[in-house]
């Protein structure tokens, strides 16, 4: 075969530092030479002035995404860690509640239940959680043993000592402190850092402190103006006000859990269709969208099918896909939310983490015997955050265990929607987040069925014919 024009060449500038990176791959735009060349004529300070003149000067901001960090965040709590993850624009990995039995005491303490009573509730109330979150793992891994131990659980890639973390998960307090490893680019760090600075979370505000210290050593100038901001600052405490003004009172409270579609595009099928059809023709996108018009679901349905032909397991169906979104209202325990949140593709807006609307037992619970230990000990929680909650709130969301329900709205594509429930249902996962991707697949059906269709689920399978022991409920 006939070569022309120079050869390819890929290669990585990992040895330098972010900033310089940061303005090599910036100046391929006007300068010829190869990137190493590039590189080999800057130092640091030529980057500061750089990204002075051109990124803060200039707003160029995108150039800041070439410099990119690796951060270790550790002992931070999980509520904190939620928080960080908000940040879209990253790559997280965090400590895991099913593989690690989490250590008694390590916990986050707001500082303003530090002392005097309110300080000695919060204590107990944790204290509590822990002490029966370590008396019912042994008993949970002997029940999981027996149930999960088989070699057809082995084959699906099921752990029993992770179903038996799953299984009392719920008793940790969202202050439970946990790690976090954290890859994020200089313009989304900036980003981070303001809403950190801002948030009614002191821990989040201590963290920012930290994370501005550690990050200015790596892109100093790109860090710059990461003050709090007078928008982001209160911002939840004005719109309550101003909800008050036009939101009447609730009839009751609702404590109901599951998945509500509550908004979608009633013609969706027919827009993810024409999107695919558009690009696999060449005829105008209006054309298309009417001559569909008079085609029937069935066909549609087909049609949508031979689109997703070949598919493989573990590939995304094309963009095209993304063509039509659903709103989700769910209500589901915390732990499981702690999974949910990372498909960060989503648009999710939350509500703060009480104990208003209840609070899930796993099923390995109660065939263990533990379901009674479990409820008492949650129930004793809820007292004490409904103590903590008269003082302060805002960081009375720490002492809620991971088994209390959190409402929130989860707006999705479908391709991201094709995606989480076919990530979510597998049989290795939590059965809390298993029945949320379960049932969105069952609201997208209902509304539309031939894309609902084709997104793949894993169904739990039959449990063997074993015998099962109970843990003691003494």
């Amino acid at each position: 075969m006939t070569r022309t024009g120079n050869p390819l060449k890929v290669y990585t500038l990992d040895d330098l530092p972010p900033e310089v990176v940061a303005v090599t791959f910036a100046k391929t735009s006007r300068v010829p030479d190869s990137f190493d060349a590039i590189a080999r004529e800057l130092t640091e300070t030529d980057s500061s002035r750089f990204h002075e003149k051109w990124v803060i000067g200039y707003g160029h901001s995108s150039v800041s995404e070439h410099a990119v960090l690796s951060i270790a965040i550790e002992n931070v709590s999980i509520l904190g860690a939620k928080f960080v993850e908000e940040n879209r624009l990253s790559s997280f990995t965090e400590k895991s509640t099913r593989y690690q039995v989490m250590d008694p005491g390590n916990y986050y303490t707001p500082p303003s239940f530090t002392s005097g009573s309110v300080g000695n509730v919060y204590r107990r109330s944790m204290a509590g959680l822990y002490e029966t979150y370590g008396a019912l793992m042994p008993e949970a891994k002997r029940f999981c043993e027996e149930k999960y131990g088989g070699s057809e659980w082995e084959a699906l890639g099921v752990s029993p000592a992770g179903k038996a973390c799953d299984a009392i998960r719920g008793l940790l307090p969202a202050a439970a402190k946990t790690n976090l490893g954290w890859t994020v680019n200089a313009r989304s760090l900036r980003h981070a850092l303001v809403k950190m600075a801002s948030s009614r979370l002191e821990e989040m505000r201590e963290l920012a402190v930290a994370l501005q210290e550690i990050g200015e050593r790596r892109v100093p100038t790109l860090l710059k103006y990461t003050e709090w901001s007078p928008y982001l600052t209160g911002w939840e405490d004005r719109l309550a006000t101003s909800a008050a003004t036009v939101l009447v009172a609730p009839v009751a409270q609702d404590t109901g859990t599951g998945v509500r579609l509550v908004d979608h595009d009633p013609d969706g099928e027919r827009a993810v269709l024409a999107a695919v059809l558009f690009r696999a023709t060449n005829r105008p996108y209006e054309e298309i969208r009417s001559q569909l018009s008079g085609i029937g679901r069935e066909r549609i349905g087909v049609l949508l099918k031979e689109a997703l032909q070949r598919i493989g397991g573990h590939e995304a169906p094309v963009r095209e896909f993304e063509s039509t979104a659903y709103t989700f209202e769910i209500t589901c325990d915390f732990g499981a939310y702690r999974d949910i949140q990372r498909h960060r593709m989503t648009m999710q807006t939350q509500q703060p983490l009480t104990c208003e609307h209840g609070y899930a037992v796993t099923d390995d619970a109660r065939e263990a015997g533990l379901a009674g230990r479990v409820e008492e000990s949650l129930c004793e929680a809820h007292e004490a955050c409904l103590d903590l909650a008269g003082v302060d709130p805002v960081h009375a969301q720490y002492a809620v265990p991971l088994a209390f329900n959190k409402r929130f709205l989860m707006r999705m594509n479908f391709r991201e929607a094709y995606q989480f429930v076919r990530l979510r249902s597998r049989i290795q996962g939590h059965q809390s987040y298993r029945r949320v991707a379960r049932a969105v697949k069952e609201e997208i059906e209902r509304v539309h069925p031939g894309l609902g269709d084709v997104i793949p689920v894993e169904h739990a399978p039959a449990a063997p014919s074993r015998e099962l022991h109970p843990a003691s409920s003494g």
